[in-house]
């Protein structure tokens, strides 16, 4: 995290609470490094115990306090293991100040989870909804921030055909169609939290070398990973998503969309009608497992 961010904080986040998702590897495991630095107490979630307990020794390395780590443990492709760990977390924090929705997929086929939905719908959208849903109180409680990792590569959401059961599959439309849903979740989230205090924001990591394409196969595969080995560095990725969650340059902000900490125009804030239905939609798909 660059010493400018660390530098405004200072400790501002000592006694603060973060719940980072994905904290296993790359993005997130550097975002939650960084709030970690600031001074939070972090709930590290990521697919296994084994996993995050290896991130949080490989932490502690790295000058982090063992007493400002908690393990928190989903497959947050499954609905119902991530509604287990919200309710788990808001039964034991009353009180969350920074929610951090950052794991995601990007399937080479598609795959259907075992409660029924496609993998990258749900793992990219669905998990994020369901923690936003269940954790919203103690983030209002806390007066504190959202924030959703997204993407500029957004866009062909199809109401009707969310999970590619009509469409011939394509695995980069399908990831754009989950970041369009990203962002049109922050915005009809934005709207609900208004006047509470919380804050929820959107931000656009930028390309980084993480493993998200590890299961592309083939000629794409190669390319895939070859055009992932050159981006930015997951450290670099990260810092937006700590600027939103800490730094008081956006206190108060909500419904935002940023890159390299500067706003960015999203067409999908003006069809509120839209936003608000697909919240809709996601909000019945959760209530179902």
């Amino acid at each position: 995290m660059t010493s400018k961010l660390l530098e405004a904080i200072g400790e501002g986040l000592t006694g603060k609470r973060a719940v980072v998702t994905g904290a296993t590897a790359g993005i997130g495991k550097e975002a939650a490094f960084g709030l970690l630095r600031l001074g939070a107490t972090v709930t590290l979630v990521g697919r296994s115990e084994a996993k995050v307990e290896a991130v949080i020794d490989e932490l502690a390395t790295r000058g982090i306090s063992r007493a400002q780590m908690e393990i928190g443990v989903a497959d947050l492709s499954r609905v119902a293991a991530v509604r287990r760990l919200g309710v788990d977390l808001a039964s034991r924090h009353q009180r969350i100040d920074i929610l951090l929705n950052n794991a995601g997929c990007y399937p080479n086929a598609r795959v259907l989870t075992e409660e029924g939905f496609e993998e990258s719908w749900a793992t990219n959208v669905l998990a994020y909804e369901v923690l936003t849903s269940l954790l919203q109180g103690a983030v209002v409680a806390a007066a504190g921030r959202i924030v959703l990792v997204a993407s500029t590569k957004a866009g062909g959401l199809d109401e009707n055909d969310l999970e590619w059961q009509h469409r011939r599959w394509n695995g980069i439309s399908a990831y754009e169609q989950s970041k369009m849903a990203n962002r049109m979740l922050g915005w009809a989230w934005a709207r609900k939290l208004a006047g509470t205090g919380a804050t929820i924001n959107v931000a656009h990591p930028g390309g980084v070398a993480t493993r998200i394409a590890h299961r592309q196969t083939g000629l794409w595969g190669v390319l895939a990973r070859l055009a992932f080995m050159t981006q930015r560095t997951p450290e670099m990725g990260a810092d937006t998503l700590v600027w939103l969650a800490a730094s008081p340059e956006v206190q108060g902000a909500s419904g935002g969309f940023y890159k390299d900490r500067r706003a960015l125009r999203c067409p999908y804030q003006e069809d509120v009608a839209r936003c608000d239905a697909l919240w809709e939609r996601c909000q019945a798909q959760i209530a179902e497992r």
